[in-house]
């Protein structure tokens, strides 16, 4: 996705060529602060554009300068972490193959809620007077190391009948609570133990909210576990609406899913996929005894329930074999005709007698 993202302008959003890219330096992180009053985030993030156009550039470097009023805009792009690539990607929304100079003018932008488009002056919205950067150079890098915690300076009028209507820069500290901490950890990919330091660690630095609870996850498997069963060495989802509901599916249509087997020198994995990618991978079958055999898939065929929800099926060729009848999946010469499955190759294409195939159906694993 950063290859996508960082053709954009993080300021305006708008696609930009290769020669008009420019990286975020110092003074635009001083300059985007003292116009907008919010510090320029996420750069750590690969589904934030990490360059800003020329235009952007240079109306801010002006507007320093006092040349100029400011940019078209009050309000820049807002940036969000896109939670699919079909209605919330907006790198994926713009069609920008083929694009050059003078077809760049013709693409349009959406505004959704991952990226939300800059909001023009208004009268309430009036353009801003540069009056100094609010952060030495010195300063700009300490404020990077605190990315951690997200500040919002909000001017407020003071409430002392005896001063005048000067205001003053109140910093908020944004604090993490469950679920956004539960988002961190599955981002991070951390184990049980290394989550629940991290959550101490924020604890101490009381950028927790007060509902967080340091040990949810020593057990946050427990709301999952009665949906998976074991049988046969053989660890699988005996309830599948269900364990979708739990994960916050409420609607669940086997037409939309598909099944992905296969098999590793350490596991055999069985996995629905949604279709259009708005989902992540639901795992529903898990060994680390069995292996890619033909009573094997038969087997977990029939524990998944497959005849009942008729899922499309994602697998390769050697498991292609065992759905059609090859009863050990040899691929060098699969025969959809008869069920000999040597690899002789003195006995290919002249071997006349044996078990013929009776049925030419997907998953005849009987």
């Amino acid at each position: 996705m950063q290859k996508y993202s960082d053709s954009f302008c993080y300021i305006c959003g708008v696609y930009t060529l290769s020669r008009q890219r420019r990286n975020i330096t110092s003074f635009v992180k001083r300059a985007y602060i003292a116009y907008f009053g919010i510090p320029l985030g996420d750069q750590d993030k690969k589904w934030s554009p990490h360059i800003v156009c020329h235009n952007c550039e240079e109306m801010l470097r002006d507007w320093t300068k006092g040349k100029r009023k400011g940019l078209l805009f009050a309000i820049p792009m807002v940036w969000r972490e896109p939670q699919d690539h079909t209605t919330d990607c907006y790198f994926c929304m713009v069609n920008t193959k083929g694009v050059g100079k003078k077809s760049r003018q013709t693409l349009s932008y959406p505004s959704i809620p991952s990226a939300m488009r800059p909001v023009p002056y208004s009268d309430r919205l009036p353009p801003l007077v540069f009056s100094g950067f609010a952060f030495p150079d010195d300063g700009e890098t300490k404020l990077e190391r605190e990315e951690i915690v997200e500040m919002e300076y909000q001017k407020t009028d003071t409430e002392s009948e005896s001063e005048d209507s000067s205001r003053e820069t109140r910093v908020t500290v944004q604090q993490f609570n469950q679920s956004e901490l539960n988002d961190l950890v599955r981002d991070l990919d951390l184990p049980k133990q290394a989550a629940e330091l991290l959550a101490s660690r924020l604890k101490e630095k009381q950028v927790l909210d007060q509902s967080v609870k340091v040990s949810f996850f020593r057990k946050r498997e427990e709301l999952l576990l009665p949906y998976f069963s074991v049988e046969n060495k053989l660890v699988y989802c005996n309830d599948i609406p269900g364990l979708l509901g739990q994960l916050g599916i409420s609607s669940y249509d086997p037409g939309e899913w598909r099944l992905f087997l296969d098999s590793s020198k350490r596991s055999l994995k069985c996995v629905l996929l949604h279709n259009g990618n708005v989902y992540g991978a639901v795992p529903v079958g898990h060994s680390t005894v069995l292996k890619e055999q033909h009573d094997v898939i038969r087997i977990v065929m029939d524990f998944l329930g497959f005849h009942d929800h008729n899922w499309i099926i994602c697998v390769d060729l050697k498991m292609v074999s065992f759905l059609l009848g090859q009863q050990k999946g040899y691929t060098k010469f699969p025969c959809y005709l008869c069920m000999w499955d040597s690899r002789a190759r003195e006995k290919h294409g002249h071997r006349r007698s044996g078990p013929y195939v009776k049925h030419f159906k997907l998953a005849c694993l009987t």
